[in-house]
């Protein structure tokens, strides 16, 4: 996704026109639409104020190898669970299952079966 195309999309994920995104960034709103259509480049106070205003990682509009903000918001939440130690030992947990072929499924109902005997045992 080319650097206009993520303006674009950003812009229209907020549901904000031309003209709002041109006054928030103190712009022409020609300007804007030369942006999205990948004939001018913001420059970087501009995509700091974009990113900070709209919070959004400014790496998303810096990046090439992101093409949806999804992907970063995944990845973000991802490394936050990997850095989490109590999310670490259910990673193992949730590896030995694969090992022994658990399918999701039966997994699941391990999980429930789990709920409803710590309830009893309340």
């Amino acid at each position: 996704m080319k650097f206009g195309d993520k303006v674009r999309c950003v812009r229209e994920k907020f549901s904000l026109t031309t003209e709002q995104l041109a006054k928030l960034l103190n712009v022409t709103q020609s300007y804007i639409s030369h942006v999205e259509n990948n004939r001018r480049q913001l420059g970087r106070d501009k995509i700091v104020v974009l990113a900070k205003e709209l919070n959004i990682p400014v790496e998303f509009f810096l990046r090439d190898d992101v093409e949806t903000l999804e992907e970063i918001e995944i990845n973000d939440k991802l490394k936050t669970m990997l850095t989490d130690g109590k999310y670490l030992n259910y990673f193992v947990v949730v590896d030995k299952a694969v090992e022994a072929n658990i399918s999701p499924e039966e997994l699941e109902q391990a999980i429930e079966f789990i709920k409803r005997y710590k309830k009893t045992q309340g």
